[in-house]
């Protein structure tokens, strides 16, 4: 059997499929940022589906990619992945409980939880893909951008369309490389 001609093939598909989910992960994080900016009142269930959503896709595409590439490891990812998000989720629970009891206000939740998921994303890159650590990069551009610019979704989603621009011509470029 030729398993030369199968790799490339699958790497191909790998690559298409990293990239689609890291711009679907890249939107849900930003349409979060617009949620808990202008509907405070949704933000905290939006966070909760969303790192849900996100610790389901992480852990199948950690599961999915490992089998594709040859790396297959077992239940120790999903161990890993349900400690990590797991534990981004309780976080976010101990943050809006700050919030109700007053300690803090809702600008400082929203930034709190913004830190919170762009450390538990970047922590997936680990486990994960690579691509995870440009989410999470982006994630904590658009946190030092809330903390420290007035209107900020703008320039905000020019960055992340210029990442996700560069992305798409890395993964572009590798695909026609094989």
């Amino acid at each position: 059997m030729d398993t030369s001609t199968n790799q490339p093939a699958t790497f191909k598909q790998v690559l298409k499929v990293d990239a689609a989910l890291f711009v679907g992960i890249t939107f849900l994080a930003l349409l979060g940022v617009g949620v808990t900016n202008y509907r405070i009142d949704n933000a905290y269930s939006y966070w909760s589906y969303m790192l849900v959503f996100l610790a389901l896709m992480t852990t199948a595409w950690g599961s999915w990619r490992s089998k594709k590439l040859g790396l297959l490891q077992g239940g120790k990812l999903l161990y890993q992945q349900a400690i990590l998000w797991g534990s981004a989720l309780v976080a976010v629970a101990v943050i809006y409980r700050l919030l109700e009891a007053g300690r803090i206000n809702v600008d400082t939740t929203g930034l709190l939880v913004l830190l919170m998921l762009t450390f538990a994303t970047f922590v997936d890159g680990m486990l994960v893909s690579w691509k995870l650590y440009l989410v999470g990069a982006l994630l904590l551009l658009t946190l030092l951008m809330a903390a420290y610019v007035g209107q900020f979704l703008w320039i905000i989603l020019l960055a992340a369309v210029a990442l996700i621009t560069l992305v798409l011509i890395f993964v572009v470029w590798k695909i026609r490389s094989y």
